[in-house]
């Protein structure tokens, strides 16, 4: 009977400390589920620096815009859309196909429909009001780029419904979204400040519209994501070696001014003298992989593509050229030092070494009858080295995916082609 006794008030007592487990358990996910909820309902400022990015440069590209040299029609107008709306499609096909998202069918709808009246309300309103010629002459509708603002507007939706499952998701929807800015460019129908504005009113329109539907809704309809064991430990390699691979898609700027005689060659019968070349801010994008050595020593692959236009500013008014792209190929290995001044926020230097590549450029007078004339000049196209220093912030997001910025400057030795370039870029990365 003691026996009996004793064994029933053992299994009491366990039973109690299990229960009591349980509960604290719970109380935990409670915690977490509420902390997670009021996290993702704050405003998210990322994008905040692209539309203020776009407005400098539509104040300090008005001289290149004005000058005379017309750019070339190019319609590529409706397979530029099938890619600027694909992030947003993604996101609807795997609502469809039943993937778990941030937001139910209702609110996603809600938020959708908003950002979509943002983006293109602002981006329309914007056109009206300034009536900025596009490079190809056809219209006053180029300020801002609305293929940008729609591509952007759906990089981010994607991002915020889906980037959860998974880091590669996010940069695929912004490499889109990068990839649209430099088709609109490359096909002339968009100045290099109309895509960046644009993409800055996708970003901060998108994320206004979530900040609004959850004050409206409140807390129901949000789908808390907790982290699972694996995922927390996968966090510790923030603390630890955070390498990884990332998307940059930013501007590059440069003397804007250049001497031809200094690497073109002229076509016979044109003369050179006091003749510029002027060019833009570039739109540019790349992939880095980071690989860190030590927790705060690190080395980063870095491949970049840039490409900017340009305009031959000739002094006599008897010959104007066409417009043309420049196309720059960049090839580096950076090796950097990172420190976390602030909880979740690294902050760090890194110098650049490489080479650049560009390619060559040959600019044609415009004849008439607007049709292609002679050519006037040829840039030469080079390979050089290249070396610079550059300074970098890296912001976690979630367990495996971080966002942040990068200013580097680089010189390309050997050449007068623009030979001193600042590269200011945002930047998404999914950490291994």
């Amino acid at each position: 009977m003691k026996k009996f006794l004793f064994s029933l008030l053992l299994f009491s007592l366990s039973s109690v400390a299990k229960s009591q487990d349980s509960l604290v358990y719970v109380i935990q996910q409670i915690i977490t589920e509420d902390s997670l909820i009021r996290e993702e309902m704050r405003f998210n400022r990322d994008g905040m620096m692209m539309p203020v990015r776009g407005l400098i440069q539509t104040f300090t590209h008005r001289d290149f815009r004005d000058l005379p040299g017309p750019y070339r029609y190019i319609n590529h107008r409706w397979s530029d859309y099938g890619i600027s709306l694909s992030p947003l499609a993604a996101a609807w096909v795997m609502k469809v196909c039943g993937v778990k998202s941030r937001s139910t069918t209702r609110r996603m709808i809600a938020s959708n429909i908003f950002a979509a009246g943002l983006t293109i309300g602002l981006s329309q309103t914007l056109r009206w009001t300034v009536t900025e010629k596009r490079p190809d002459g056809r219209g006053s509708s180029s300020l801002p780029s609305v293929h940008a603002s729609l591509a952007f507007m759906g990089a981010t939706v994607l991002t915020r419904e889906y980037g959860h499952i998974s880091p590669w998701i996010t940069i695929g929807g912004y490499t889109a979204a990068t990839g649209t800015q430099l088709l609109r460019v490359g096909h002339n129908a968009h100045w290099m400040n109309d895509v960046f504005l644009g993409a800055g009113i996708g970003v901060v329109s998108t994320n206004l519209a979530y900040y609004l539907t959850d004050r409206i809704f409140g807390r129901d309809g949000i789908n808390p994501m907790p982290l699972s064991k694996s995922e927390q430990a996968q966090l510790q390699a923030w603390n630890h070696c955070p390498s990884g691979f990332r998307l940059m898609s930013g501007t590059e700027t440069n003397g804007r001014t250049l001497d031809v005689n200094n690497f073109a060659e002229a076509a016979a019968g044109f003369d050179m003298t006091d003749v510029k070349l002027r060019s833009s801010a570039s739109v540019t994008s790349g992939f880095e992989a980071d690989w860190f050595i030590t927790n705060n020593l690190f080395l980063t692959a870095i491949g970049r593509y840039t490409m900017s236009q340009a305009k031959l500013e000739i002094p006599t008014g008897n010959v104007t050229a066409w417009g043309e792209q420049i196309h720059l190929y960049h090839g580096d290995i950076a090796a950097g030092w990172l420190l976390e001044p602030l909880k979740n926020t690294r902050i760090g230097l890194r110098t650049l070494w490489g080479v650049r590549y560009n390619e060559g450029v040959t600019f044609y007078g415009v004849a008439k009858d607007q049709q292609v004339g002679d050519e006037l000049l040829h840039i030469k196209p080079q390979l050089r080295p290249a070396g610079g220093f550059g300074f970098v912030v890296d912001m976690l997001q979630s367990h495996n995916q971080t966002v942040g910025f990068a200013i580097d400057y680089l010189h390309t030795f050997g050449t007068d082609f623009l030979p001193n370039r600042w590269v200011i870029g945002s930047s998404w990365k999914a950490m291994f």
